[in-house]
């Protein structure tokens, strides 16, 4: 549904993306991270037709980015990481000229914009000049999902929304996925991304650093293990198998593990008296900065 080739957009001031490859499936939820000035924005905005690469190509659905951007539009649902509106409409009026605009006004898009604005509380009635961070990432947020895209691209989609609209969001991607949508996201939530995507890409300095499926990222990671013995362990056994620990106490250990070594573990744990065992498992947030820690690499 989305392929990136190669593709290197440079701006004046020497950054951008360089060098860019990733696919996204039909069906897929593709999660891009980084942090600000990684180049997720751009990528977006690339993919959108609003600037063109200097070399390489993005296509959407098998239409060129750069020059068939109104095909795109058409399927394409959009949440931009700097939401501006016409400033001077109403809430209502510019959720109808936006149907309008896209002609879909059918009966099923206007139940699906009548869910929306319920699910996240917006009030159609006032002006678009008066609204709050919130409130305009609420419109965003409908707008992009009201006319039932099959593509969508949403760049920081809950920022400025507090905890409970952002489990409202979850829970409405979660809803699309479900039905087979698409959708390519970035996120400075963690937690959001973990729930969310099938496969995450990590940007550092306009390069993707890793991507992979997010379980197997996970899995690939060191795991850590909280063990408590019932006797002091043979330390010389743990050693032998090639496992690093930490000790707290005579019987209070940390022991690292490679994620796919839990079985090898388990074996020269097995002549020990284990009170207790539990795993020390990893976030994406931990395992993002082990990565970003390690320098860019291309893709």
């Amino acid at each position: 549904m989305i392929e990136v080739k190669d593709a290197t957009l440079k701006y004046s001031n020497g950054k951008g993306i360089f060098d860019l490859n990733f696919n996204v499936k039909k069906g897929e939820i593709f999660g891009c991270i980084g942090p600000n000035g990684a180049g997720k924005t751009t990528v977006f905005r690339m993919l959108m037709g609003f600037c063109r690469p200097n070399k390489g190509v993005a296509t959407i659905g098998g239409f060129n980015c750069a020059k068939q951007t109104t095909s795109i539009q058409k399927i394409v649902g959009y949440i931009p990481g700097e939401i501006s509106f016409f400033e001077g409409m109403r809430i209502n009026e510019f959720l109808n000229f936006m149907t309008q605009l896209r002609g879909t006004k059918t009966k099923n898009n206007q139940k699906i914009r009548e869910s929306l604005i319920e699910r996240f509380e917006l009030d159609t009635r006032g002006k678009i000049d008066r609204l709050s961070k919130e409130m305009k990432q609420k419109l965003a947020i409908v707008t992009a999902f009201m006319h039932d895209p099959e593509l969508l691209l949403l760049d920081e989609p809950t920022s400025g929304l507090d905890p409970l609209m952002q489990t409202r969001f979850v829970d409405l991607i979660l809803m699309e996925k479900k039905r087979g949508k698409t959708i390519l996201m970035s996120s400075h939530m963690f937690e959001e991304v973990e729930r969310t995507c099938d496969r995450v890409g990590i940007l550092k300095d306009g390069r993707i650093i890793e991507q992979d499926d997010i379980i197997k990222l996970k899995a690939a990671e060191t795991k850590s293990y909280l063990v408590k013995f019932g006797a002091p362990p043979n330390l010389e056994e743990l050693k032998k198998y090639g496992f690093v620990y930490k000790q707290f106490a005579e019987k209070d250990f940390e022991i690292f593990s490679p994620g796919d070594q839990i079985d090898l573990l388990v074996k020269a744990l097995s002549h020990e008296k284990v009170l207790v065992l539990n795993s020390n498992a990893q976030t994406l947030e931990e395992i993002f900065f082990k990565h970003y820690s390690k320098g860019a690499k291309k893709a």
